[in-house]
């Protein structure tokens, strides 16, 4: 069966020409990206491209599937958009995220103060959010800035602060602060999917060779059994302990602390008004 980050890997491929600018802007391994390819011509039964020594190109069916490739995945965003607006009825609640901390607390928050009710969130973009917002695919977003628009009600809501995990027995554990230039290792554990922290997080270390790792429970073995550096932040240490080897220190570079803020149509504030006293409360 085809799925559809084949699909993605493919197009990410034809977009920029080679396996390894591909797999950095997908966030995996040259190698992981060569086996996912050749597990997709498998699949189809016929090769995708013309293989010579050191390049590949699309022959004619790796061409006609990149055009079916992007007609399946716009149709597939349509689907969720189309899918989400549909579920939008009294006891649904759609929220987007440009970062998935604040989502995991907003969605905590979420059942404290209305149980009832159920939540539909994804992660996407600063722009995408607000697009999506005005066109009522989603009723709140959590957005990096603050929108100045009188048809939209903004507020505070909470900062979030990057720290590094590092093995207490790592030269940087004796810091009381690092900045993204301290960090020298060549790799470190990045956890999967980290919304507009990714645009940060390739700006201050170009660099770094990171082992992506989507499944959290996987993610928290590798961190702890391999001792590999990795972010935390306020809002995943309130959740969760520190590893009984791992000391998390804080970055001190402004990029690494985000302020965000919630966004919604005047006419929903007074549905969830509860939950936006509640953040002066907390404040």
């Amino acid at each position: 069966m085809i799925e559809l980050e084949q699909l993605k890997q493919l197009i990410a491929f034809a977009t920029h020409g080679t396996l390894s600018k591909a797999a950095e802007e997908l966030y995996i391994s040259q190698p992981a990206l060569s086996r996912s390819i050749q597990k997709l011509e498998k699949t189809l039964g016929v090769e995708l491209f013309d293989r010579k020594k050191n390049k590949m190109e699309l022959n004619e069916n790796g061409k006609t599937v990149i055009q079916y490739a992007k007609k399946i995945l716009n149709l597939v965003d349509e689907m969720e958009e189309k899918v989400n607006k549909n579920n939008q009825v009294q006891n649904n609640f759609s929220i987007g995220s440009c970062a998935p901390a604040p989502l995991w607390d907003m969605i905590s928050l979420f059942g404290r103060f209305y149980p009832e009710k159920y939540i539909l969130h994804k992660i996407e973009n600063n722009l995408q959010l607000f697009e999506k917002l005005k066109n009522d695919s989603y009723q709140m977003i959590i957005l990096s800035k603050p929108i100045d628009n009188p048809e939209f009600f903004c507020i505070k809501y909470k900062t979030e602060q990057l720290f590094l995990s590092v093995p207490l027995q790592h030269p940087l554990a004796k810091k009381k602060e690092i900045y993204f230039s301290d960090i020298t290792d060549d790799r470190m554990l990045l956890f999967n999917p980290i919304g507009i922290w990714k645009d940060v997080v390739l700006e201050k270390m170009p660099n770094m060779n990171f082992l992506i790792q989507s499944d959290r429970i996987i993610y928290q073995e590798l961190a702890e059994m391999q001792n590999l550096l990795h972010f935390r932040s306020n809002f995943t240490l309130e959740r969760e302990n520190n590893f009984k080897n791992n000391i998390s220190i804080p970055i001190a570079d402004k990029e690494a602390r985000m302020t965000f803020y919630c966004v919604c149509k005047k006419n929903i504030k007074n549905e969830i008004e509860k939950l936006f006293d509640s953040f002066s409360k907390d404040s």
